[in-house]
């Protein structure tokens, strides 16, 4: 009885849309911390308390309530409500915005100045994963990036002096609180109305949906460009407010300070077999949990990796010391009440522009692959790196083939912030299929021996060198070592620019 209660919560967690989805927020973040000189486990540690915002918004979501332990859920309920407010979720109006940018600064800055002087290096760095994911959320949430006139036209006209893809702070206060800018807009008066909307509500038009949660969604790369520059611009804020001693144990944080590979290792499971990895769908009901629609989807993995992170249906048991913070913060932080303006002397915003690479699978095919023992269609995902960073993509469960231009789906899409001057990107891309046991790798190139692909991009001609060549969308088919598929894949780029 309990299995089948929290399938069906499952279900409701899995068809509740939230900010970007775990997979962006864990790229952008691991990109700015490591550009601005943080460890690997640092970022692990970051991006773990970043995932664990949304987290707490899950479980207090209507749908799980039936398959969680009623008196466990009743000890969270004051932490679960305040998870629930953070995101920058249910504002409607510019002036509504304004207050919320006011508290997070003012909230930020005291609790890592206390954290700081007590030498807290480990709750330091949940922090600041957590309140970037605030800050990250912001920009997929509403609709500052939004053309006019649904949004306020950033880079455009008398706005163009902050570049095309400015942040809320980086814009002068009296400039930025003239705009309409919200991230819900249910005025009668104006239409249309405006909400967060799915994964692939209206995917054809701003109207009605708000959200850019993941590459499927409009304005998805506008909203990532300005997150990245807003994320860069919150490390540097965060550096002023502690120590700089402290600052430097943030960055070099090891395994022996603190290991967050059981929080870090749930954060991506659970996301990846819930559909909220990076897009391509999650079921609203138990039918359609095992449809097309749901194709990034795998519940049976999903149940599996929650339960064993709460130790069953308990969300009081198994808790990490990682996630204990989490509690503490949102119950200490997370209330951020308005105290009035805050203007914070901005750092610098070098470098002001960047080129924003993008790799992109239109299209995978199976060739001799299989779903092993137990049969069925395949279960695909990848592995991928651009200019060394490493990158997962989300799954597609139960599909021989997959054609991700077919609406509402797209392309998986891995970013990366890279020089604009940079001539030369180096890209890697291995087609993985997903078993219980062991998963395996799946040949997609075409040279005898090599079963991944290697090459490099040139940004300013489109072309491809390497295991790919030639320019636009290519297709890449494996030569047999081992199971083999076809695989189409494209990259593209833009540049963006942030001039404060």
């Amino acid at each position: 009885m309990i299995r089948g209660l929290l399938i069906v919560g499952m279900v409701a967690w899995t068809g509740t849309a939230f900010g970007f989805d775990t997979g962006p927020h864990f790229d952008m973040t691991r990109d700015v911390l490591t550009s601005e000189g943080f460890s690997s486990n640092a970022v692990e540690t970051a991006q773990s308390g970043n995932y664990l915002v949304d987290f707490y918004e899950f479980m207090g979501s209507k749908g799980l309530q039936i398959a969680l332990d009623a008196g466990c859920q009743a000890k969270e309920k004051t932490t679960l409500a305040i998870g629930d407010a953070q995101h920058f979720d249910d504002l409607e109006n510019t002036t509504e915005v304004a207050h919320k940018w006011d508290a997070m600064l003012a909230g930020t800055k005291g609790a890592a100045d206390s954290l700081s002087k007590a030498g807290q290096i480990m709750p330091l760095m949940v922090l600041l994963g957590m309140s970037l994911h605030n800050v990250q959320d912001f920009y997929t949430h509403s609709n500052w990036v939004d053309p006019s006139p649904m949004g306020p036209g950033i880079g455009k006209g008398a706005l163009a002096k902050y570049g095309d893809h400015p942040t809320w702070l980086s814009m002068d206060r009296a400039e930025r609180e003239l705009l309409d800018v919200y991230t819900r807009h249910t005025d009668p008066s104006k239409p249309p109305k405006r909400t967060h909307g799915t994964w692939e509500s209206n995917n054809n038009t701003t109207a009605d949906s708000l959200n850019k949660d993941w590459a499927g969604r409009i304005q998805y790369t506008d909203a990532y460009i300005c997150a990245y520059f807003a994320s860069r611009q919150w490390v540097r804020l965060f550096k002023g407010w502690v120590d700089p001693t402290v600052w430097s144990k943030m960055q070099k944080l090891t395994r022996k300070d603190y290991d967050p590979s059981r929080d870090h290792t749930a954060a991506e499971r659970v996301s990846f077999y819930g559909g909220h990895w990076n897009g391509n769908g999650s079921g609203y009901s138990l039918s359609e949990m095992h449809s097309s629609h749901a194709a990034g989807t795998s519940l049976t993995f999903l149940i599996n990796e929650a339960t064993d992170y709460l130790g069953g249906t308990c969300l009081t048991k198994r808790r990490t010391k990682l996630r204990q913070q989490v509690e503490n913060l949102l119950n200490t932080w997370g209330k951020m009440p308005y105290a009035g303006p805050v203007n914070p002397a901005l750092p610098s915003a070098a470098p002001e522009s960047l080129r924003f690479v993008q790799l992109k699978i239109h299209r995978i095919d199976k060739g001799t692959a299989d779903d092993g023992r137990t049969g069925g269609e395949m279960d695909w995902f990848s592995y991928s790196s651009i200019e060394g960073q490493k990158y997962m993509s989300g799954l597609i469960d139960e599909h021989d083939n997959f054609n991700f231009d077919t609406k509402p789906y797209y392309p998986w899409t891995m970013t990366k912030a890279v020089s604009p001057r940079l001539n030369s990107v180096q890209i890697g891309f291995t087609l993985m299929e997903l078993d219980a046991l062991d998963d395996d790798m799946v040949d997609v190139n075409p040279k005898t021996g090599d079963q991944t692909l290697v090459f490099r991009y040139d940004p300013f001609t489109g072309k491809f060198r390497g295991d790919l060549s030639g320019t636009g969308t290519l297709v890449s088919k494996g030569a047999g070592d081992g199971d083999n598929a076809q695989v189409s894949v494209g990259v593209e780029s833009t540049v963006g620019a942030c001039l404060k």
